[in-house]
């Protein structure tokens, strides 16, 4: 397939200069810094039953700890993003960390839910630089032909995060209490923070001291890259598998725990396989369509994601009492392609980006998927409370079947 490349400056394609450190090197403390962010992220979506029961609130109100995390990251990640281009990822990113640690500490104290949102929002606000921070890292150390495998693995850290998060959290949540929940996911936010800081280098293919560019402000961002025709259909389709992501971690737990009769403790464990398979899902996927379908990473994209919607309806379908094992396939499943999908997306969004403006890029197509994960588990939640499970579930099948299909029939036919 033919891409139209920006007219902006491209990624550069040579191998990296020289440093004091490996590429795997920065891959290593790449993936250990998403881990800890990922566990302390991922980890609001965990304890929304929890918070449900702690504060006697609905579930469209407790799941308002998401909404308003994300909410946070929408108001604040394209400066983050800007800020990054200009200054670096090291100290950006070393540094919101350490934020988001005092946010949970600050969230152990609430003893109501307003006071919880507050937290969340903080958390939200700060967390929303390890994703265009970390893609940057990536794309300025890895040559093309390991990027793809490098996303895959950082991108891996996420469901290993909300994994470790999803075997963790409820039973310290269970045993000790919530706060001693938040404090746990402090301490991992620490040890993120000072892992970044202490063992990150600047560099890559970037020569030392060379001049920083200025990334392009957002209307020259919008303009360069929307001139490649791939663009705003693969960012539509990022749109609606974000929402469908992060709203199906939202609810399975509390979905499992009652339709499905398993309680709140044993459907966090059940779903911690889904967690599981997410990490050679993103690994493997991204890696695979490079080697086997190079060049059709959009189509490949538009095809994971309609497996995606099968999974979750025959998922939705489980009647009360299923097997075990049945449950677990399903989300096993789940784990491979409906986590799996994302480094290709964030892949083909980073590579289109003007090279200075990598983060900036990430962080405005990170924005519109970041409306959408905050609304998606509100609205969910608020269907699930008018009409029952099984209108929620098709409002979130929709806007994947209506955004994937035109992608992938456009990208078959500009392949002939």
């Amino acid at each position: 397939m033919t891409r139209t490349t920006a007219a902006a400056s491209p990624i550069p394609s040579a191998e990296p200069a020289p440093t004091s450190i490996s590429i795997w090197t920065v891959l290593t403390v790449a993936v250990a810094t998403q881990t800890a962010g990922s566990v302390v992220s991922q980890g609001v979506y965990i304890l929304v039953p929890f918070w449900r029961d702690a504060f006697g609130v609905s579930l469209a109100s407790a799941s308002l700890a998401v909404t308003l995390m994300n909410g946070a990251q929408i108001a604040t990640i394209y400066g983050i993003g800007r800020a990054i281009d200009r200054y670096g990822e090291r100290v950006v990113v070393g540094l919101a960390m350490l934020a988001m640690a005092a946010a949970m500490v600050a969230a152990s104290f609430a003893t109501e839910l307003t006071g919880l949102l507050l937290c969340m929002a903080a958390l939200g606000g700060t967390y929303a630089a390890v994703q265009p921070g970390g893609t940057r890292a990536i794309m300025r150390w890895f040559p093309p032909r390991h990027r793809a495998l490098a996303t895959g693995f950082r991108q891996a850290a996420v469901p290993l995060g909300t994994m470790i998060a999803a075997a963790l959290l409820p039973l310290i949540a269970a045993q000790a209490g919530l706060s001693a929940a938040a404090w746990f996911s402090a301490g991992v936010s620490v040890l993120g923070s000072l892992l970044f800081l202490l063992f990150y280098r600047e560099g890559g293919q970037a020569a030392p001291g060379a001049r920083r560019e200025e990334p392009l402000k957002l209307g020259a961002l919008i303009r360069t890259v929307g001139k490649n025709p791939q663009f705003w259909p693969v960012l539509r389709l990022g749109i609606a598998m974000s929402a469908f992501q992060f709203t199906f971690t939202a609810h399975a737990i509390g979905y499992m725990g009652g339709a499905l009769g398993l309680g709140l403790v044993g459907a966090a464990s059940l779903f911690a396989l889904a967690q599981l398979a997410g990490i050679p899902g993103r690994v493997g996927l991204p890696w695979l369509c490079d080697r086997l379908w190079p060049g059709h990473r959009p189509r490949a994209f538009a095809a994971i994601a309609l497996i995606g919607t099968v999974i979750v309806m025959i998922f939705a379908a489980l009647p009360l009492g299923a097997p075990a094992w049945l449950t677990a396939t399903v989300l096993v499943a789940f784990g491979l392609f409906g986590i799996g999908w994302f480094p290709l997306y964030l892949l083909e969004i980073a590579e289109m980006a003007p090279s200075t403006s990598i983060a900036s890029t990430v962080s405005f197509a990170s924005t519109l998927c970041l409306i959408a994960m905050a609304l998606g588990p509100w609205l969910f939640g608020l269907v699930t409370d008018q009409f029952g499970y099984s209108a929620a579930w098709a409002l979130l099948v929709a806007p994947v079947i209506v955004t994937a299909l035109p992608l992938a029939i456009r990208t078959a036919q500009s392949e002939r």
